[in-house]
């Protein structure tokens, strides 16, 4: 019988299916950094960061430059926090240190000003231009600040013009991309206000178990067709017109860098060979209806628009992506995150969502597993994931704390009980579907096949994996008051 339990799921394969999705999706974070980086053009007149900087090609306004030594910086956020630190490399979007990464926009736009200068060569009219940029877009969040901040900017054109004329068009592209997102956030509180948008997590729908048809090669190849068109559709309906990077069983649109898209989308199809062999899938077996549809977004913005106009969802401001399914077709909208990391976490996330969705049935595991088991999956797929890190500590905390285990299991998404406070749900269903396949590797396995065929989970619990609720909890309690 073929089984997830004939692979991660027997127990036997757990570490090897880590290493080897590791090496892939670490390959992906490092190619898609090195994608942006280029040599450095040798020594720079200008500020403090100038001398052996690192820049991408000139041509790329989003390039990352790395410092040739750190540079002492401080700065407010627009929440207050002050941060003190050394800064490594910096772009238009963000800054990167001893601090994490943060967004200019995050910061309050008043230092954005002399923190960016300090960075920067300031005999190179591009990097004037990145800086008006950078000053326009914190005016669109910091309204209170606007006027003087949008005057910082206008001066940093009017450098950049000085000392090259020929920047007159990037200038123009740097006005009309934050008009751009002003339209859009203007178009998404207009969508909001027109019509009250879903809420509750696209995983919520019901779905019976009835197996989904082989499909022949003339029919996959018409599926793909009309995937295609449907995505033309999502995409018009927030004024964009992206041409995909296809691969063997994505399309992946994008407005990151062409070549930043293709490499995802490539380290993508390698992560859908490794989901194949944890289901035990024929070799090259494409268990999507055409192509599942990936679209990724630079900004936040457009990505909860896009889940707005396209998806009448209304995403939480700390949303990073979604899985959407319309009958047997899988689409995936993301924001593109500052970190690689981060990113690939809630790609292999998300796109776990849509392989199950069509994995066998579309049946839904209990919503505590359908999640607990993506950010399982996410947890081991590649070296530096940060999904341990995020949800064992919370946990653990939970647990030792006199928290009920019980709860986290009676939530829903039709309810819009999960993920309960502080997210508690994903951090505690991450380690008890990890306790799980620890305990009973191949019964996990007999559980998830009999779910998906259409027995009641807890039904299932009892006659597939072997225990009931009660002890279940137990023992994940016991285990964790002692263990981390």
């Amino acid at each position: 019988m073929s089984t997830i339990g004939h692979a991660i799921l027997a127990g036997r394969n757990v570490a090897w299916i880590g290493a080897a999705l590791a090496a892939i999706v670490t390959a992906a974070c490092l190619t898609a950094a090195a994608a942006q980086d280029q040599p450095p053009p040798g020594q720079q007149a200008g500020g403090e960061g100038a001398a052996g900087q690192d820049r991408a090609d000139d041509d790329d306004h989003d390039a990352t430059i790395e410092l040739a030594e750190p540079i002492r910086v401080r700065f407010r956020m627009i929440d207050g926090v002050r941060v003190t630190g050394d800064a490594t490399a910096w772009s238009r979007r963000w800054i990167d240190g001893s601090f994490g990464r943060r967004e200019w926009f995050e910061i309050d736009g008043r230092d954005v000003w002399d923190t960016y200068r300090r960075l920067m060569d300031i005999e190179d009219a591009r990097q004037w231009v990145g800086l008006g940029w950078a000053l326009l877009r914190c005016a669109l969040d910091q309204e209170e600040f606007a006027e003087r901040i949008g005057g910082h900017a206008e001066r940093a054109f009017s450098r950049a013009l000085d000392l090259d004329p020929a920047t007159t068009e990037a200038i123009a592209q740097a006005r009309r991309d934050i008009e751009t997102l002003r339209q859009e956030r203007e178009a998404l509180r207009k969508a909001i206000e027109a019509e009250k948008l879903r809420t509750i997590s696209p995983e919520a729908g019901e779905w019976r178990p009835q197996p989904w048809p082989d499909l022949t090669h003339e029919e996959q190849n018409s599926a793909v067709l009309t995937m295609r068109v449907e995505a033309a559709k999502i995409l018009d309906k927030v004024s964009l017109d992206l041409v995909p990077v296809e691969t063997e069983y994505f399309l992946f649109y994008s407005d990151m860098p062409r070549t930043e898209t293709a490499q995802w989308a490539r380290e993508l199809d390698k992560m859908y060979a490794r989901l194949a062999e944890i289901f035990d899938l024929a070799d090259g077996r494409n268990i999507f209806w055409g192509k599942a549809v990936i679209m990724v977004f630079n900004d936040q913005d457009r990505f909860r628009l896009v889940e707005a106009q396209a998806f009448n969802h209304l995403a939480s401001p700390w949303a990073a992506g979604f899985c959407h399914q319309r009958g047997p077709m899988v689409f995936v909208n993301f924001y593109r995150q500052p970190n690689d990391f981060d990113f690939a976490a809630v790609l292999v996330h998300e796109t776990v969502h849509g392989f199950m969705h069509r994995y066998r049935t579309p049946v839904r595991l209990p919503t505590w597993a359908n999640e607990g088991f993506a950010e399982y999956v996410a947890s081991i797929s590649f070296r530096h994931s940060p999904v341990d890190r995020a949800r064992r500590e919370q946990a653990v905390g939970f647990v030792r704390g006199g928290g009920n285990v019980g709860t986290i299991l009676a939530m829903e998404y039709q309810d819009n009980t999960w993920p309960g406070p502080e997210s508690i749900g994903y951090s505690v269903s991450y380690l008890l579907v990890s306790l799980m396949i620890q305990d009973r590797p191949r019964n996990f396995g007999k559980w998830v096949e009999a779910v998906k065929q259409g027995k009641d989970w807890r039904q299932a619990l009892v006659e597939d994996f072997g225990t009931d609720i009660g002890t279940l909890v137990d023992r994940f309690a016991r285990y964790f008051q002692v263990n981390d």
